[in-house]
């Protein structure tokens, strides 16, 4: 389907019945002896006669038509008014009239045309019946009276037809989508609710919910081209679906289809497999270029819902325990439920921590080599739920990003490290804090105006602050993040590439961004004893390092020959287990004391 299809019942004009006709006549006033005047009229006229004068009069020649594209629209409607002399008063040739003015209209034909043409009939049976005589007979004038009254029963009839699709038009917008040209998430809930009143003992009704996350290579897309994707994969679902099947849009990439009288639930997962596999083929073959992620989730009634919101809960928790599996379909059950609730809370645990501040930052101690002189420690964040199950950062980071928590998050980071330097300061411990900066921070121009803000208020150096980025931030932020660091770097800030040699454009990066020290990830650091290309690696790193005038940070040290190597490489700076683990702010002042 390539255009939007009016949700009626029947097309506009296709019901002229003998019911309907028999009103329309009592309606107008045409009775048999008006009937009987117009079939007189028609043994003075012919189709033939009425066709030339009606073309002419309204500029619809084969030569002088203004519009060619409705020009012969128009015409065939025009050979159909004109058989109004043959009219036997059966509801065919008004059906027939009312379907041709129909595609006219939707052709984009003026609503008043039908009334001009029938105006044009009128004048001309007129002429006809009076031409030049000053003397009227009765008959003529029982004639023309008919002849009126049909052009406005006629006219009547025509204009229903515009009024009903005006409505459509009306409906479709509300109801359905312009583009896909299928039922939108309002007329999927009306939909969903009378499928379910319509479920027999026996059998199940199915929903499938399927949502597809895209790459950056869609965002780029023009309008149409984006509404090009979303008609051919609508159009590739229907075409693995029943014929009773319902295909509907939620968003604008998310669809979900109502399947009734399932003999067996097993149909739902069938279903929903089919839908991704098909969208996968579609988007490998006609869009390569594009890169993205299908999955749905099924629920089948009354067994797991009997409402339409029930039911679509179900499904959406099925999709989320299929997006967070890696599988392309899950359904709602046993452990979809377990896992989706868990997820609900979790996410609610970790806003609440966020605002009730619950969580700490731990600090690992970064020494100087070989004298391992304390020079830093790097902020780690720490979390305990409720139960005292201890959550590692990254899955606090990406519920934060997901509920788009991350600003605060890490404001609240920059405040307590600016806080932790006051307690330094107060126990004469004199070192620097790393704080990590997210690729949504570098796209808050006002980050840099907070910690000086944050700087004044605790009446801290900017220079004892340390601002880590790793290669993947600023690949996603690249631009904005520039003008930060910059301003970063004028406040007086540290700032530190993190997890070098693990991204992309490393080279490129410490070419042209203002960076103090690089940071060696430790999937190399960890390996330099026992695999030579590591150790050629991260030797290489550290000369390329040094040739931009940086310091180098080698993370995940935990054995002295790891370090003997390090030192050998001319490494500035390194931290991990073999120093110190990360510990509170009060535990880590002690054991700096105890190492001076």
């Amino acid at each position: 389907m390539t255009a939007m299809a009016p949700f009626f019942e029947r097309p506009p004009g296709s019901a002229v019945d003998e019911d309907v006709l028999a009103r329309l006549l009592l309606r107008y006033g045409l009775g048999p002896s008006e009937q009987a005047a117009i079939r007189a009229f028609g043994r003075i006229v012919t189709a033939d006669e009425l066709a030339a004068i009606l073309l002419e009069r309204l500029h619809l020649g084969e030569g002088n038509a203004a519009d060619v594209t409705i020009a012969p629209i128009l015409r065939d409607f025009c050979m159909e008014l004109v058989q109004i002399v043959n009219w036997d008063f059966s509801p065919a040739w008004p059906a027939a009239l009312a379907a041709r003015w129909s595609e006219c209209y939707l052709a984009g034909a003026v609503a008043e045309f039908p009334f001009i043409a029938l105006e044009v009939l009128i004048a001309f049976c007129q002429q006809r019946l009076f031409g030049e005589r000053a003397m009227v007979y009765r008959l003529e004038l029982d004639i023309l009276n008919a002849l009126v009254r049909l052009g406005w029963c006629l006219g009547g009839l025509l204009a229903e037809v515009a009024i009903e699709h005006e409505q459509a038009f009306r409906l479709s917008a509300e109801d359905g989508d312009p583009v896909l040209g299928i039922p939108n998430r309002r007329r999927f809930l009306t939909l969903l609710t009378d499928c379910l009143g319509r479920i027999v003992p026996g059998r199940q009704l199915g929903l499938v919910v399927l949502n597809v996350e895209w790459g950056r290579s869609a965002d780029v897309l023009a309008l149409d081209e984006r509404d090009h994707l979303r008609l051919a994969l609508s159009e590739v679902m229907r075409g693995v679906l029943r014929p009773g099947d319902i295909l509907c849009t939620l968003g604008d990439d998310e669809w979900a289809v109502i399947l009734p009288d399932l003999h067996h639930p097993a149909q739902v997962a069938l279903a929903g497999h089919k839908l991704v596999d098909a969208c996968e083929v579609l988007r490998s073959n006609n869009f390569p270029a594009l890169r993205g992620r299908f999955c749905a989730g099924g629920s089948w009634a009354p067994e797991q819902a009997g409402d339409p919101f029930g039911l679509e809960q179900a499904a959406r928790m099925a999709l989320v325990v299929a997006k967070s599996a890696g599988r392309p379909f899950d359904v709602y059950g046993g452990e979809a439920v377990v896992r989706a609730e868990g997820d609900a809370n979790f996410e609610m645990e970790v806003a609440r921590a966020l605002e009730t501040q619950q969580f700490q930052l731990h600090l690992q101690p970064q020494v100087e080599l070989p004298s391992r002189r304390v020079i830093g420690a790097e902020a780690l964040l720490r979390w305990a739920r409720d139960d005292g199950r201890v959550v590692t950062p990254p899955e606090i980071l990406r519920v934060v990003e997901r509920l788009g928590l991350m600003p605060a998050l890490s404001r609240w980071v920059i405040q307590q490290a600016a806080q932790i330097l006051v307690s330094f300061a107060a126990a004469g411990c004199k070192v620097r804090v790393s704080v990590n900066v997210t690729a949504e921070d570098l796209n808050d121009a006002e980050l840099p105006i907070f910690i000086r803000q944050t700087c004044d208020t605790w009446r801290v150096e900017p220079s004892r602050l340390c601002f880590e980025i790793t290669e993947g931030g600023l690949v996603s932020s690249e631009g904005v993040s520039v003008r930060t660091l910059e301003a970063l770097r004028e406040g007086g800030g540290r700032l530190a590439l993190d997890d070098f040699g693990t991204g992309y454009s490393s080279m490129d990066y410490l070419r042209r961004l203002p960076f103090d020290e690089l940071k060696l990830d430790k999937s190399f650091v960890e390996r330099i004893t026992g695999s030579d290309n590591d150790r050629e690696i991260v030797e290489l790193m550290v000369r390329i390092a040094h040739t931009f005038g940086l310091e180098v940070v080698a993370e995940g040290v935990e054995t002295a020959a790891t370090e003997a190597l390090l030192i050998k490489m001319g490494c500035n700076c390194a931290q991990g287990y073999l120093y110190a683990p990360a510990m509170s702010v009060d535990d880590f002042v002690a054991w700096w004391k105890a190492s001076e």
